[in-house]
C-alpha cells in the first residue's frame, strides 16, 4: 500500500494508504512506522498503525468528547473527522462508546429542547436537532416526553409570547401600528414560529 504524508509542517502529519486517511501521526510514530512519502508498506503495517496508535486515540478523544457534553452519532464522527481521524478509526471509536451505551439520541433531543423552548419555535429546533443527525421520530418522542411530564403545555405559544417580548421591548402593545404588527409576525414567521402562535401571542400581549 502506498503511503502518502499531509502538511509535515503541522504537530501532527496526516497519513494516507493508497488515498485513504487513516489519522494523523507524531513525527515520532511516523518515523517507529518507517513512513515515507511515496513508499510502499504492507497491509499488516497499515492494521498495526490503526490497531496500536489511532484506533485507541479516537476511542480516548471520543469519550473525552462526550464526557464534556452529549453528542450525537453524526456530531461525534464529524468531530473525529475534524481532529484527524479517519473512516476506520472513527467508526471504531463510536462502536466502542456505543457499547458502553455512552450515546443517548433521545436524552440528547430533550435536553435540547429544554434549553431552547423558552424562545425558539419548534420548527427551529428540530431543524437543529435534524442537523446533529437526529431523526424525526426521535424528536418526536422526545417532545411528547416534555410534555407528558408538564413541563409544557404549549410550549410553542410560550416560546411566541417570550420572542414577541423581546423583539418588543418597552415598546407599549396599545401603541402599536398596523404596520407594526405585520413586521413582528413577519419576524416571528421568519424564526419558524406557526401562524396560530403568533396570532395568539400578539393577542394575549395586547389584551393585557
Amino acid at each position: 500500500m502506498e503511503i502518502t504524508l499531509g502538511n509535515t509542517n503541522t504537530k501532527k502529519t496526516p497519513v494516507y494508504a493508497d488515498g485513504e486517511l487513516l489519522g494523523a501521526l507524531y513525527p515520532r510514530e511516523i518515523n517507529n512506522y518507517n513512513l515515507e512519502e511515496g513508499a510502499d508498506v504492507s497491509a499488516e503495517t497499515v492494521e498495526r498503525i490503526l490497531t496500536e496508535t489511532l484506533i485507541p486515540r479516537a476511542k480516548r478523544y471520543a469519550m473525552n468528547l462526550l464526557v464534556k457534553s452529549d453528542k450525537t452519532e453524526t456530531e461525534l464522527l464529524r468531530k473525529l473527522k475534524s481532529a484527524g481521524y479517519g473512516e476506520r478509526a472513527g467508526e471504531a471509536a463510536l462502536e466502542y462508546v456505543n457499547s458502553f451505551h455512552y450515546i443517548d439520541e433521545l436524552r440528547t433531543a430533550e435536553s435540547y429542547i429544554r434549553t431552547k423552548m423558552d424562545y425558539s419555535s419548534e420548527k427551529e429546533i428540530r431543524y437543529k436537532l435534524e442537523e446533529k443527525g437526529i431523526n424525526s421520530e426521535t424528536i418526536d418522542m422526545a417532545y411528547d416526553n416534555i410534555t407528558e411530564d408538564g413541563e409544557a403545555e404549549d410550549p410553542e405559544l410560550k416560546a411566541a409570547l417570550n420572542f414577541v417580548r423581546k423583539k418588543l421591548g418597552s415598546k407599549d402593545t396599545e401603541e402599536l401600528t398596523y404596520e407594526e404588527r405585520q413586521k413582528l409576525m413577519a419576524a416571528a414567521f421568519r424564526k419558524g414560529f406557526r401562524q396560530d402562535s403568533i396570532k395568539n401571542a400578539l393577542k394575549l400581549l395586547i389584551d393585557t
